[in-house]
């Protein structure tokens, strides 16, 4: 049956196997982070090698693997050799690979290898950035799923793909990369100058552009004025989860290019993840994921307990190079569909209203640029039993513009004292001291908006008015 068209038992039947494949053969033996952190847990690879025991683990993100910089993320990559691969391999692969050791040596350590060996490197984060490795095999699962990523999308081999990206490592542009090798459609990746788009999209009748989401609206009107042709646009790929504002200002960039008809659709890889999801072309609401590749969850942001709507919390199944299980990706979404696609019909989970990063903050202070981990400043307030209710409100000052992190708190101890614990716990978890410690009577006073999470709280920037 087609990877989109099983059912619930079909899919958790596959989804437990390549679980226990996941933390049982790879992860646990290999992942030096990994076999570190159930040893302190006092679990056994088995122990978690189900959906309910998986869920037993603490989630955790890149602050808890890189807590003395990016080098940390090595302990995540999986480190086998020849030995350790016939341990553990399963059994189809592990027999064809003794039959080659024996008549074709040189064979066999490249079948080792392409299981074992990191050979290529992309930059992820939100916080800080930190590499993610992929063997040759995970490479080749995302190639196929990108194969399933054109069928999400409605294209063809006969589509033909130019993506006006930075030609910078990450997951993103090596996703659409091997997507489109892994789906057989022509693909040029000129980078992200109107210039060299524009002369890409002279070479090839482009019928999908690709663009970056922030920043799309812009980029149609350079590519306008410049007099790309864009003509043969009939799907245009926003590359990150976009905001209403961020779609509303693609198609307005698209109206202005007299571009009609195009399908827009989301596309976006959470950081530290490999594989992109997608809108479908049908219209259906959020992003198709892939259950036998991933297990996904959402967890409240700032107790990381099951929630309906929450964080974005990912464990990678079938990928060799870096491991990541319950992994803390940054993201927020409103919601996680079970039942079919009402548009498509597809049976795979989605993820709606999926917000890209917002529990991790570039903050520009007063004293300098800053990236704060919203998840963090959480974790430091939430449980103590010298605050009854918080909020964390981050953002521009209404008095100067700059930046500031403010953490507002009803005590029930001494103020000055919990005031004084606040801002040492706070900078301890996150490495920021907060701009200030606001101290108010009751929950009723203190501040309500929107934010990433039900207690913390994100000021938006003013924008400047536009000319007329």
């Amino acid at each position: 049956m087609s990877w989109d068209r099983r059912t619930t038992r079909q899919q958790a039947r596959t989804r437990t196997a390549a679980l226990k494949s996941q933390v049982v053969d790879a992860v646990a033996p290999f992942s030096p982070y990994w076999r570190e952190r159930l040893a302190a847990l006092g679990r056994s690879p088995a122990d978690v090698a189900s959906v309910a025991g998986l869920r037993t683990l603490p989630a955790a993100g890149e602050r808890d693997i890189c807590q003395d910089g990016p080098a940390d993320a090595a302990a995540l990559v999986l480190q086998a050799g020849e030995s350790g691969w016939a341990l553990h391999t399963e059994g189809p692969a592990l027999r064809r690979g003794l039959a080659r050791r024996l008549f074709r040596p040189r064979s066999y350590r490249g079948i080792v290898e392409a299981d074992t060996r990191p050979t290529t490197f992309v930059s992820a984060g939100l916080g800080l950035r930190f590499p993610v490795a992929s063997t040759r095999s995970d490479l080749d699962v995302v190639a196929r799923t990108g194969a399933r990523l054109w069928q999400v999308l409605g294209l063809t081999r006969a589509d033909v793909l130019v993506a006006a990206l930075p030609l910078t490592p990450t997951a993103a542009l090596q996703g659409l990369q091997l997507g489109a090798l892994g789906a057989g459609s022509p693909a040029l990746f000129p980078g992200d100058s109107p210039d060299d788009v524009a002369a890409a999209l002279r070479l090839v009748p482009a019928s999908v552009l690709a663009l970056p989401t922030g920043s799309a609206g812009e980029l149609l009107d350079d590519l306008d004025e410049s007099g790309a042709d864009l003509s043969a646009v009939r799907t245009v790929l926003l590359v990150g989860a976009p905001d209403d504002a961020e779609r509303a200002a693609a198609l307005a960039g698209l109206e202005r290019a007299a571009v009609s008809g195009a399908a827009v659709l989301a596309v976006h890889v959470p950081e530290g993840h490999r594989l992109l999801w997608a809108e479908c072309r049908e219209g259906g609401p959020g992003l198709h994921t892939y259950p036998d590749l991933e297990l996904i969850e959402l967890l409240d942001a700032e107790t990381a307990m099951p929630a309906d709507d929450g964080e974005v919390v990912l464990t990678q199944l079938g990928l060799r190079g870096t491991a990541l299980l319950r992994w803390r990706t940054g993201d927020v979404a409103s919601g996680l569909e079970t039942a079919a696609c009402p548009a498509c019909g597809r049976t795979v989970p989605r993820l709606t209203g999926v917000r890209r990063g917002p529990l991790v903050r570039s903050l520009a202070l007063r004293g300098g640029r800053r990236d704060v981990d919203l998840r963090a400043v959480a974790a430091a307030l939430d449980g103590r039993a010298d605050v009854k209710d918080w909020r964390v409100v981050a953002g521009p000052s209404p008095r100067d513009g700059a930046d500031e992190l403010l953490i507002h708190v009803v005590a029930t101890g001494e103020p000055a004292d919990v005031a004084v614990a606040v801002a040492r716990d706070v900078r301890t978890a996150s490495g920021l001291l907060p701009t200030q410690v606001v101290l108010v009577a009751t929950s009723a006073d203190l501040p309500r908006g929107r934010g990433p999470s039900r207690r913390v709280l994100l000021r938006e920037r003013a924008q400047p008015a536009a000319q007329g």
